[in-house]
């Protein structure tokens, strides 16, 4: 289990979606809205960092990808 520093949320890491895409990110939070929001983290090694935004990995966030692979979000 991770709690968030900035959410302050506690989520399963197995149990949720990882994005680096910002404007991905962007559009699940419009979608979505902040509450869906679980953390944001600067993850990877020295030379590929990058921010990941985390979701909870469920229908809605799964209704979001499909919305997004079809260029509808």
């Amino acid at each position: 289990m991770i709690k968030s520093e900035i959410t302050h949320k506690i989520y399963e890491p197995g149990n949720a979606v990882f994005i680096s895409n910002i404007l991905q990110a962007q559009r699940y939070l419009e979608y979505l809205g902040a509450d869906y929001l679980l953390d944001i983290i600067w993850d990877g090694d020295d030379r590929d960092r990058c921010l990941r935004f985390v979701f909870p990995r469920c229908p809605e966030t799964k209704h979001c990808k499909e919305l997004w692979d079809q260029h509808k979000l």
